[in-house]
């Protein structure tokens, strides 16, 4: 490729971004194709290449932009033309969506009504590739005071100890606690190990006066409550 050409090139591929990002200022996200969102978002992370084809091609193994931001950090730095940058950004931009919808919460806002704590427990597991116990720590009028994710990996009891739950719940001087993980790909019934976990931690809390309100699994879109199903 002659130098002019591949000067033409670049000059071509800055002014696409430019009306891309152009675009967006005028009327945001509405009326965009996937692969046209996709191709803004990595522009921030690979500035000098045309990423189009890096775009469809995401789209076209994980087919929507969801799967894309949950994919496993190894599977998107597998697909060729990405880097360990740009699949790292991803994971950020998908970190921070969590970080938006939990925002409130963090301002000491109540968690009470079902739809709410569901929507708090599947925006953190949906779509992870491997087991996660996460644990929210409430204080006596249900706010939350920090979320930790305890466990990755097979969920069973020789890995959830209630006392590591329950020391960091003293450390947070929490007075309730719910606690959620996921079902990677799987149905929302929860097993015998699910059960025994939750009454578990249920009777080690109430020793130190603490509550166990409920215990959430997710599993793809569905979030089955333990409390719900009479099993707490």
């Amino acid at each position: 490729m002659s130098k002019n050409r591949e000067k033409s090139e670049n000059l071509d591929q800055v002014g696409h971004r430019r009306r891309l990002k152009e675009r967006f200022a005028r009327q945001g996200l509405a009326g965009w194709h996937d692969y046209e969102v996709l191709e803004l978002l990595l522009g921030y992370a690979i500035p000098r290449r045309d990423v189009k084809p890096l775009a469809k091609e995401l789209l076209r193994q994980f087919e929507t932009i969801k799967r894309v931001l949950d994919a496993p950090l190894d599977r998107l730095q597998a697909t060729t033309g990405m880097g360990p940058q740009s699949a790292q950004f991803l994971k950020l931009c998908r970190e921070l969506l969590v970080l938006y919808l939990e925002q409130p919460d963090r301002q000491r806002q109540a968690v009470t009504s079902p739809e709410q704590i569901g929507e708090l427990c599947r925006s953190r597991l949906e779509g992870l590739s491997e087991e996660q116990f996460l644990v929210l720590f409430l204080d006596n009028r249900h706010r939350l005071i920090a979320s930790e994710i305890m466990h990755q990996g097979t969920v069973d009891m020789s890995v959830v100890y209630p006392r590591e739950v329950l020391t960091r719940a003293l450390l947070h001087r929490a007075a309730a606690l719910l606690v959620a993980h996921n079902h990677p790909g799987g149905s929302p019934t929860p097993s015998a190990d699910d059960l025994k976990i939750t009454q578990e931690l249920k009777k080690a809390a109430a020793t130190l006066g603490i509550r166990l309100l409920d215990h959430l699994i997710v599993a793809g879109s569905q979030v089955v409550s333990l409390k719900e199903l009479g099993d707490l």
